[in-house]
């Protein structure tokens, strides 16, 4: 099972060859994303040239599942937040929500910025960089 970061997923509408090529090739996998994350998806077409079309947006990531168990992502979101500052470099808030999430769901994490460049954080959740 796969948790896709925002990053990702505005890649692979933006037709970015990595984003696409990792979607097909993983597309026998359960694909999930946060509402955040999804939210952060149609923040990018708010904010892009000419009409917001959702609608389109929908369609085009029909292949993703929606997936909110929020007070364990929470808490999940928490105990790596301390771990990782404890350890010198936290994440930013709604990250460390997103690799909690892949915490509490033991989800690999799939991410396409530097977001979640942060020492320690591979040896806690499994996480793959496009």
């Amino acid at each position: 099972m796969t948790l896709y970061d925002s990053s990702v997923v505005i890649d692979y509408l933006a037709g970015q060859s990595a984003a696409v090529e990792y979607v097909s090739t993983h597309s026998g996998d359960t694909a999930h994303i946060l509402p955040l994350a999804l939210f952060e998806v149609y923040q990018g077409e708010v904010f892009k040239s000419g009409p917001a079309d959702f609608a389109a947006v929908d369609n085009a990531l029909s292949w993703l599942t929606v997936v909110d168990e929020t007070a364990a992502i929470a808490r999940a979101a928490g105990e790596l937040q301390d771990a990782l500052r404890t350890g010198g470099t936290p994440l930013a808030a709604r990250d460390a929500f997103i690799a909690g999430a892949a915490v509490a769901r033991d989800e690999r994490l799939v991410v396409a910025d530097s977001d979640f460049d942060v020492p320690g954080l591979g040896a806690r959740i499994s996480i793959e960089l496009i």
